[in-house]
């Protein structure tokens, strides 16, 4: 970021305070990672659900400010919905955080990672 784009008191707190962040512990959750080696980006999805409704999520970013701080708003957003219909805006998330253009892309790494976890709800037990 140039010294004219400071992040937002909101991409500072959630930065700082990464709500929900970490590895899950325990039985019942299902994970799935995303990458883009350009940046070195890097999340994972950990979800728990029951009933078919998303019961709890965490998250693990190796990323800039921006894409933990859209983490952390993903992972509350999520928690409630029905897995089926766990749908995440993403534009509305860049908006409110005044992501620049050019973070937006790092975005899609998070929406990846949590479309895998998703998936493996439907997955058969091996």
């Amino acid at each position: 970021m140039s010294a004219g784009e400071a992040y937002s008191e909101e991409v500072r707190r959630l930065f700082r305070e990464a709500p929900a962040a970490g590895r899950a512990a325990g039985a019942g959750w299902v994970a799935a990672e995303a990458t883009e080696p350009l940046t070195g980006t890097r999340v994972r999805w950990h979800l728990r659900s029951e009933g078919g409704v998303i019961t709890d999520a965490r998250y693990q970013v190796r990323g800039c400010p921006h894409t933990v701080a859209a983490a952390a708003l993903a992972a509350a957003a999520l928690k409630g919905l029905p897995i089926g219909a766990a749908a995440i805006d993403f534009a509305a998330i860049a908006q409110r955080l005044r992501a620049p253009a050019a973070k937006r892309g790092r975005f899609f790494v998070i929406q990846d990672a949590l479309h895998a976890a998703l998936l493996l709800f439907d997955a058969p037990s091996a």
